[in-house]
Formats: structure tokens, sequence, C-alpha cells
């Protein structure tokens, strides 16, 4: 007798079916996108750090979360420069304030996919409600996560990362074309002001800097938050500790060139 054709049999068989691949969520529409509110911020005076971010991506405008997007380096550069003791995700980002007397607010408050869909001169409307803010509120430091929002907010087209050499005259009448910059060796004895201190962006979609060079500046904001926990102004000895944490890498915005990271 002769032996069936097993392969006949078998591809006639029906095939299991596979699992169905996962489906990406749709993406919001542009509608969408502009119905969203702004995420809250909390403010008070006294905060050691406010930090300035520029806008609501569309992760973070859909969770309702500063730096919501996983990609983000934020919440990792807070723990790995020990400026907070353990590593939180985003949506514990309240005790920033709760427990940890730092703070987070945006340049603008509209949620737009990437920042290059806001215009300077949104971003440049939106500097005397931030000087409002900082003003009422003044804290020891600001810094921005950014150099484009550094850029709108002191209407300047070049600045260097890190400390600025300007201070925020926190007894200054806002002026609605500029914020209260001036050179702190300028205040009178007794007048409140703040450092400024900017930082690279912590987005994902930012390469010009990688995450270990990112880390140093936040390393560097975090000695100069120590600092400020005990005295106002930062002693000669103070800058050149900071000189040393400057990161290692060779770039056109940094002073030293010749110096890399392995």
């Amino acid at each position: 007798m002769p032996k069936a054709n097993t392969s006949d049999r078998n591809s006639s068989a029906p095939k299991p079916s596979s699992p169905q691949k996962k489906q990406r969520r749709q993406q919001p529409t542009a509608q969408e996108i502009s119905q969203l509110a702004p995420i809250p911020e909390t403010l008070r005076p006294g905060f050691d750090v406010l930090f300035v971010g520029i806008n609501p991506g569309v992760i973070s405008g859909l969770k309702q979360l500063h730096f919501g997007n996983p990609r983000n380096f934020f919440w990792k550069g807070l723990y790995q420069s020990e400026l907070i003791p353990e590593p939180i995700p985003p949506e514990d980002g309240h005790r920033l304030s709760s427990e940890w007397n730092m703070s987070i607010v945006n340049l603008v408050q509209r949620t737009t996919p990437s920042t290059s869909d806001l215009s300077r001169q949104e971003m440049r409307a939106a500097v005397p409600e931030l000087c409002r803010k900082i003003s009422s509120n003044p804290p020891k430091i600001v810094c921005f996560v950014g150099m484009g929002i550094y850029e709108a907010f002191a209407n300047k087209r070049k600045v260097t990362l890190g400390l600025q050499d300007v201070v925020y005259d926190l007894s200054a009448p806002l002026d609605q074309q500029a914020p209260p910059l001036c050179p702190q060796n300028v205040l009178a004895p007794g007048t409140p002001w703040c450092y400024l201190f900017v930082m690279p962006s912590t987005s994902g979609r930012t390469t010009t800097y990688q995450n270990p060079e990112k880390l140093q500046y936040f390393r560097q904001l975090k000695y100069i938050r120590d600092c400020t926990t005990s005295k106002q102004t930062l002693t000669d000895a103070d800058y050149r500790h900071l000189n040393a944490l400057e990161p290692l890498v060779r770039s056109k915005y940094f002073k030293t060139t010749d110096r890399i990271i392995e």
C-alpha cells in the first residue's frame, strides 16, 4: 500500500494563528495636541533650584508630567548627580518640591510635537510671565534646561553653558522688555538675587551632548546647590572646583577643546 504524502497533508492543514502584533498607540491629532492643558506647576519662595524647561512635548502633555518622555535624561541626571537621593520616574516628580526643595516650570505652556514648532517670538513673549514667577517666588538658583531657553530669556544669540556671569536681581521692578540681569558685583549690599545656570537640553533628541556630558552639568549644579545652602556667594575656590567639573569633551561650546571623555 503506498504511503500517504505527509507533505501534502501538512500543507493543506490550517496553520495555527499567530498572536496579533502589538498595535502602536494612535498618535493624537494636531487639534487634540492643541487642546492639551498646561502641565501643573508648583511654586513657592525659597526653592534651592527652579528648573525651566522649554515647553511640553506630546508625551509629557498627554501624561501631564514634566519631562515625561522615558528617553529624557532629566530624572536620571538628578539621581546620578546626587541632586536627589533615589531614582524616581516622572510620575513621582511631585516629590521634587515636597521632599527635595526643587521645582519645574516651563517657559511656554503650549504642547508641541517638537521644540522647532515654537517661534522665537512666542518664546520671547513668554519671558515676562517667567520673570513674574521668579520674582514672586524667588529661588536660590534658576536652571535653564536647554541653551535655547536662556537665549530667549536673556535675548542673546550666543550663550555659554554652566553658571552665568550675571545674576537675576530680585529687587528690580519687572520690565516687559528684558529680565533684570546684571553682574553680581554691581548690586548694593543686601540686594536679593539668584544664580542663573544653563545646562544642555536633556531631551533624547539632543545628540550634540551625550548623557555623560550632560551629567557633568548636573554635577556642577549639585555643587552650587550645596554651596548655597550654607552661603549665598561662591568663593574663588568654589569657581575653581566648578571648572574642574567641566565636561571633558571636544565641542565648540566649551572653553577647553582638547579634553575628551573616555
